[in-house]
């Protein structure tokens, strides 16, 4: 049964003033790790808007494992200070800004050694490492799952003692050729914040990581205000900020940096970042053969000027300002050159078009709206969201990591433009907790973002599927709407438990795997993505998904006997691949 709560003054910050609304909209392509953040015209840092939840919740850029490290799917280990350097960089350049501590293996003999050699681990609720190479090469990163619990070092803070020993990582500087690099006391990018330090004998979690959460909130206040999921691929986001009373009338810069991993051209590629060898004993036989050289094209950066008080307009960006650096060693922001992808037909999603061009504006990747003061003089809050309940989700042998959630539409003199949906293992009981709760998944296993459906008319009921749960475990699911002008409804909460883990067979893509011989290829993943983004998000698609399993076990015990047919099938299901991966766009 769902307990639900709403609480009272949990509006956007109001002052007496008529709230000013800059509204940023963009659309991502998969897998993206985004910053958005704006500074004044002399090019002084001002607030982080939005960072996706790998780098602002899971620590990927300050985390243990050298920053050369092979990747794979969630990989646990490596620092990944090339995912957003220039916002890293300007956030430290601020005004009183400081670095993070900065985090290492807890005691290995370096961090380029991916394999324990004492006890310095505690059981991994999101990140985990396949011992199987197939598993972990780029082409699986949308094809697996977690294969077991695993268990992960989370390292410390690395000290001045260790600085002054000379505590370096692993670095090849150019194919083949490879040093010790000295390692800084401080981080441009925050620790993990989603664990807590286990108790008890049979963890070994370093007394460091019950500072982590702390730490970053200190060193970067909204951390948890801003911390979003990754937005799914091919879908337009906006992100609306209330510029804060404060802030005086005049020019500003709205920023955007973007970046995926793997992304390869004829200029950043495996070839010219392959997996790093040497000096000799400095990398470990897990660091090199297992995962691929996630080194691909560096961060794009877009800059998009706009004026504060000035009356409505909207700004855009078609074009990147520039690109980051692969490492991340410095901020600078290197002009567009032919080495960076910018052709959406022949390389859809990659370099350039990490933002793919939006629908309106037309001929733009970022548009930055300023809304006049008469559309939010006379606004009032969404109403309060009713009926929230949560329910368990349809499928049993995913009730454990998904679950549904229903609500009543609230009314709002302007219209609903978005819901935030956040849950948490702790209650939330004011605007602090809600923000301190992780952003909701979509049910699927890419850990994309939840997106709620806001065209549903006021009094009628929205429904949507969401994950990132956990089996036999209470959660508390809370719910706001917010308008265009920034200004949110009170929180509504429900308090869901999930049941245990049903064991069953995991439906793969039958005739596909017998089709392709293995079920980690390419075109099984896109055809994955179908099923779960695009099927089972609708009753009809649901049906379709339900034929299929009762009838694929027996077509592919006869494709896969015979090659000729295992062709045909491949032929025949070429088209099904090809709108796959048209969708994904």
């Amino acid at each position: 049964m769902a307990l639900v709560l709403a609480l009272a003054g949990t509006t956007a910050a109001q002052g007496d003033e008529v709230p000013r609304v800059v509204e940023i909209t963009y659309q991502p392509t998969s897998r993206a790790q985004i910053a958005i953040w704006i500074e004044r015209a002399d090019g002084t840092y001002a607030r982080t808007l939005g960072l996706t939840q790998s780098v602002a919740l899971r620590g990927i850029g300050n985390r243990p494992g050298a920053s050369q490290m092979n990747s794979g799917f969630q990989w646990p280990y490596g620092r990944r200070e090339g995912v957003l350097p220039v916002w890293a960089h300007h956030r430290a350049s601020a005004p009183g800004a400081e670095p993070f501590p900065r985090v290492i293996f807890q005691d290995r003999s370096a961090e380029g050694w991916a394999s324990r050699s004492s006890n310095d681990f505690s059981e991994d609720e999101y990140f985990c490492l396949s011992f199987q190479q197939s598993a972990s090469s780029r082409d699986a990163l949308d094809a697996v799952t977690c294969p077991s619990v695993f268990n992960s070092d989370k390292g410390r803070y690395l000290t001045a003692d260790d600085v002054a020993a000379g505590y370096a990582e692993p670095f090849q500087t150019a194919p083949g050729e490879a040093t010790m690099r000295a390692l800084e006391l401080g981080s441009l990018y925050p620790p993990r914040r989603d664990v807590t330090r286990c108790t008890g004998g049979a963890c070994y979690d370093h007394a460091d990581v019950a500072r982590y959460a702390d730490d970053a909130r200190r060193i970067m206040p909204e951390i948890d205000a801003v911390t979003m999921a990754t937005p799914q691929a091919g879908r337009a986001q906006t992100l609306s900020f209330q510029i804060p009373d404060d802030w005086e009338d005049g020019e500003y810069v709205a920023w955007i940096e973007v970046n995926t991993e793997g992304d390869y051209n004829d200029a950043y590629n495996p070839d010219r970042f392959p997996t790093p060898v040497g000096p000799e004993g400095e990398w470990d036989s897990w660091a090199i053969n297992y995962g691929y050289p996630y080194r691909g094209q560096p961060s794009v950066v877009f800059r998009v000027p706009f004026t504060v008080g000035g009356g409505a307009a909207t700004e855009t960006a078609r074009d990147p300002w520039g690109y980051g650096t692969v490492h991340g060693q410095e901020g600078t922001v290197h002009e567009m050159d032919g080495s960076i992808a910018n052709d959406p037909d022949a390389s859809p999603g990659s370099g350039a078009d990490r933002l793919r061009f939006l629908e309106e504006p037309a001929d733009a990747r970022v548009a930055v709206t300023v809304i006049g003061p008469e559309v939010c003089l006379e606004n009032t809050p969404p109403e309060p969201i009713t009926g929230l309940e949560i329910e368990e989700h349809h499928e049993r042998r995913d009730a454990h990591r998904y679950a549904r959630l229903r609500f009543v539409a609230p009314a709002d003199d302007l219209a609903v433009t978005r819901y935030e949906v956040r849950i948490s293992r702790e209650p939330i009981t004011d605007l602090e907790s809600f923000e301190r709760a992780v952003p909701a998944e979509a049910a699927s296993l890419e850990h994309m973002a939840l997106t709620v459906d806001t065209t549903v008319p006021a009094g009628e009921v929205v429904e949507a599927d969401f994950g990132g749960l956990s089996p036999e475990t209470t959660f508390y699911v809370a719910v706001r709407a917010l308008d265009r002008c920034a200004r949110s409804s009170p929180i509504a909460v429900a308090e869901f438990t999930t049941p245990a883990i049903e064991f069953t067979t995991v439906s793969p893509c039958f005739v596909a795997t017998a089709a392709w011989g293995t079920p980690l290829a390419a075109e099984i993943g896109a055809l994955r993505r179908l099923r779960d983004r695009h099927l089972r998000t609708n009753a009809v698609g649901r049906g379709l998904v339900s034929l299929y399993e009762t009838v694929g076990p027996h077509l592919a015990d006869v494709v896969r006997r015979d090659d000729g047919l295992r062709a045909a099938a491949r032929g025949l299901l070429a088209p099904v691949v090809g709108l796959a991966r048209l969708l994904d766009r």
